[in-house]
This record gives structure tokens, sequence and C-alpha cells, in this order.
């Protein structure tokens, strides 16, 4: 770390291999990017969501430090593994509109028979507030229609989950 006037600046001590072959110190996007692919190599397609542990470690992996509101879906077969992650809708500090017929047309075009949702709070707030609760219950009745079950709509606040059945809020 190196102090530069009222800034800091952090070094990473990761590298990477340029075009010539030379070891150069990682950007943060490189960085960024690798994580990216280590979570999705940890978490392959069919990968199976046995339980609220395994879906709370997967989307706090996967949207944990975003900078903005992301909802996103994990669209499962009859076995509960996973066929597709998709982060359908990106939105501000602490908004995100959300529209359940996306998430319908999504899951009826993977044949998915189950979905898990999550979104973050960049607020690290770990309490869903009402519109979570309320477009939660309009998701599920939405995907009820054609027979896709919510397994769960998961908070991700910082390093910190919420599993939202876990509050009694699916239906």
């Amino acid at each position: 770390m190196e102090a530069v006037g009222d800034n800091v600046r952090f070094f990473s001590t990761l590298h990477f291999r340029d075009a010539q072959g030379n070891f150069i110190m990682a950007s943060n996007v490189q960085i960024l990017a690798e994580a990216v692919r280590a979570i999705d190599y940890r978490y392959p397609r069919g990968t199976t969501f046995s339980s609220s542990e395994v879906s709370e470690e997967y989307f706090r992996a996967k949207l944990t430090g975003r900078e903005r509101e992301i909802f996103a879906v994990a669209f499962l077969n009859n076995q509960y593994q996973l066929l597709a992650y998709d982060e359908m809708f990106s939105g501000s500090l602490n908004i995100v509109n959300i529209h359940p017929r996306e998430i319908v047309r999504e899951a009826l075009r993977l044949n998915a028979a189950a979905v898990i949702l999550s979104h973050n709070h960049p607020s690290f707030t770990t309490e869903p507030s009402r519109a979570d609760k309320e477009i939660t219950i309009r998701i599920s009745h939405a995907l009820n229609l054609v027979e896709v079950r919510l397994l769960d709509h998961i908070v991700v606040a910082g390093n910190e989950t919420v599993s939202m059945v876990g509050l009694g809020i699916n239906q």
C-alpha cells in the first residue's frame, strides 16, 4: 500500500503473464475477471442446490461487493441442478426494477423446473424491504402459473445472507 497525498493506492501481489511472456502486476479489472472465472469453475452448470446453505454460498460468491443492486436468478432442473445463472436486472444503489414476466419467459425458455432468486443490498442491510417481500410474492405467483417452483429468495448484504424462505416469505 502506498500513500499518495490524501489517496491510498493498493498494490496487488497477483501477477499476469503478458503477450511477451513477462509477468506484470494484475489490474483490479483482471483480478475481478479471474474471480468470476473461479466462481464459475467452482459452481459449473449442473451444480446441485441441495440446501439453503449451498444457495446462500453461491449467491454470496456471485453478488458480494457489487456497487449497485443486481437481481439474479438461478434456473434449475427437476433435480435442482443449475441450468443457468442470469443477472437479469440491475439498478441503482438501493433499487432495481424487476419484471416477473421476464423471469417466467426465461424459465420457460430454459425448461426450468425451479428457480432461486437473489439480489444484493449494497447498503449491507440484511433486512428484506417491503418491496423485496412484495416482489417475491408476485414472482412466486407468476411462476406458479407455469408450474415452476420458487425455492428461495436470497438477500446478499456484504458477507451476510438472508433466506426469505427462512423468514417465512415465499408465497
